[in-house]
């Protein structure tokens, strides 16, 4: 009787040491290549930040959502908690790159983060750290608006909202996995910034804060042919003065089955 859960049991055992190797070589690999290029010199560091010395910058874009009803909103919203006391007015030197991963950390249970919804392998599951690519993709967005240089964003593989649902346009979202998929930002900006996150029981808001005004680029999320099972969007920015769009990426999505 016990034969067929105790083989689950072993498969599902080795299937995580397996992904655990696959991580361990990809944050190595990271390593090596920061190390190698001087990107690593250029990111921010929490320890090298005085405290409160951005507190004062004032918000000059901002970019609001709404945190929707889950089965898993609680840990979510822990979970963004923890996130955003790590970046919160943290200095962003002109030049710097902040790395989500670099300052929040691991999410594992030791650093107090708690099961969320995550999608992983395009099915939705109960994962540690599950609800902060609502945190990334926010950031990703007012740092779009704001002008910023994105040296590494990922889309989700799938779009697990409809129109009544979708609290950010597709396209504007950024997953993050630690090891594997991070979001990065450069302040190409000719003055220090740094994120202002607000955080609510229902709502989020980033901010983009600096010394000096920002003055806001057009932001398109535009459909390009998508076919019935999936979703491709191109993403441009119009910067102030300019007439053209720029095109930045190209995010591919399936649409998730939900059966």
């Amino acid at each position: 009787m016990g034969f067929l859960p105790d083989v689950l049991r072993r498969t599902s055992a080795v299937k995580h040491v397996v992904f655990e190797l696959r991580r361990q070589l990809a944050l190595a690999l990271r390593t090596v290549r920061d190390g190698t290029s001087g990107l690593r010199r250029r990111m921010v560091e929490r320890r090298n930040a005085e405290s409160g010395r951005a507190d004062n910058f004032p918000s000059q874009v901002t970019i609001e959502q709404p945190i929707l009803p889950t089965e898993f909103v609680a840990a979510k919203i822990h979970n963004i908690e923890l996130a955003r006391r790590q970046i919160q007015n943290l200095p962003i030197p002109p030049n710097a790159i902040f790395s989500f991963w670099h300052l929040v950390g691991r999410p594992t249970p030791t650093n107090g983060f708690q099961r969320g919804r995550s999608l992983l392998g395009g099915k939705l599951r109960a994962d540690y750290g599950g609800g902060l690519c609502q945190l990334s993709g926010i950031i990703y967005h007012a740092s779009l608006v704001a002008g910023l240089r994105i040296r590494e964003r990922h889309p989700h593989s799938c779009d697990i909202y409809d129109d009544s649902t979708r609290y950010t346009p597709l396209g504007a979202d950024a997953t993050v996995a630690y090891g594997f998929k991070d979001l990065r930002v450069e302040n190409s900006l000719n003055a220090p910034i740094c994120y202002r996150v607000v955080l609510s029981e229902d709502r989020i808001a980033c901010s983009v804060c600096a010394t000096r005004p920002i003055a806001p680029c057009l932001i398109e999320f535009a459909s390009i042919s998508p076919p019935a099972s999936a979703g491709v969007v191109e993403t441009r920015r119009q910067r102030p003065g300019e007439t053209r769009f720029e095109v930045l990426s190209v995010s591919r999505y399936q649409k998730h089955n939900r059966s």
